[in-house]
Order: C-alpha cells, then sequence, then structure tokens
C-alpha cells in the first residue's frame, strides 16, 4: 500500500515480514556496488579488526532492503 508523505500520522506504526540478510546478499551488494572493503568481505580482517569480530552488511544493503 502506497502512503504519501503527508498521510503519515504522527504515532503510526507498522509490522513488516522479516528477512535475513545473508552472506550472499553482502556478496552480491559488494559486486554490485563495488565496495569490497573489507570490513565486510573479509571474516579474517574482521575478526582482528572489528569491533563486531566478524563481517557486516553495508549500511545501503539495509537501506536497500528497507526501501524495498
Amino acid at each position: 500500500m502506497a502512503v504519501y508523505f503527508e498521510d503519515f500520522q504522527v504515532g503510526q506504526e507498522w509490522t513488516s515480514p522479516t528477512r535475513t540478510v545473508t552472506e550472499a546478499d553482502v556478496t552480491m551488494f559488494a559486486m554490485l556496488s563495488g565496495d569490497y572493503d573489507e570490513i565486510h568481505t573479509s571474516e579474517y580482517w574482521a575478526r582482528e579488526h572489528s569491533a563486531y569480530k566478524t563481517r557486516i552488511a553495508h549500511g545501503m544493503l539495509g537501506m536497500c532492503i528497507i526501501e524495498g
């Protein structure tokens, strides 16, 4: 259902379906965007250098999923 900006009311809530972001999603997004930063693509690098200790999805991937 399309909603125009003017139709939103303060306090409105929606429930959306869940979705698991997979390794394939991250890999395909890296290929599409050209963003091969090691935080997204290298488990070894992320384990050694990231506060998360694992790879993380691209922020824009999350935004694309939200928009979809």
